[in-house]
């Protein structure tokens, strides 16, 4: 019987030892993270986005916030693959006040950069693409962590 008490003493020990309140200060968080800008973009050009950056297309109401890596399955460049893979990337795109509207962006392994062929996202009276996420996997080099990612994405209005 004692053992029993111990190990069930012992038990619920290890148990409450890892509940502790842990408080996250997010505004001090994205201070030190790279990422997190809020930049605003000529709609002319093609701009660039780090895992929670926010662009605003200059002279619309329209922003395209890069939340973060999904997956990373490209074959890398040193390498032959039976499959290409591909990279995909979760992307929210707003109109002012309009709600957020969730995307996903894909891009194959080993194409030609940018890609221009790549699938166009049409949002409203907009159209996007991602062009480029790099880096590029190697083989035989560590991975990559999520915040060094770089999606390049293109905006071009309907109309």
């Amino acid at each position: 019987m004692p053992r029993f008490v111990i190990l069930f003493a012992a038990i619920a020990f290890v148990s409450l030892a890892g509940c502790r309140d842990f408080t996250v200060d997010s505004k001090k968080e994205s201070e030190d993270r790279p990422g997190f800008r809020q930049i605003t973009v000529p709609s002319s050009d093609p701009f660039e986005l780090a895992p929670g950056d926010t662009a605003t297309i200059e002279g619309t109401s329209i922003s395209i916030h890069f939340d973060k890596l999904i997956s990373d399955s490209r074959c890398p460049s040193n390498v032959q693959c039976i499959q290409l893979g591909d990279a995909k990337v979760l992307m929210e795109l707003f109109n002012g006040n309009d709600g957020g509207h969730q995307i996903v962006g894909v891009i194959p392994g080993l194409v030609p950069t940018p890609f221009i062929g790549n699938d166009v996202i049409q949002f409203q009276d907009y159209r996007f693409q991602l062009l480029q996420l790099s880096p590029y996997p190697v083989s035989g080099e560590e991975r990559f962590e999520a915040s060094e990612y770089r999606a390049l994405i293109s905006f071009t209005p309907l109309f």
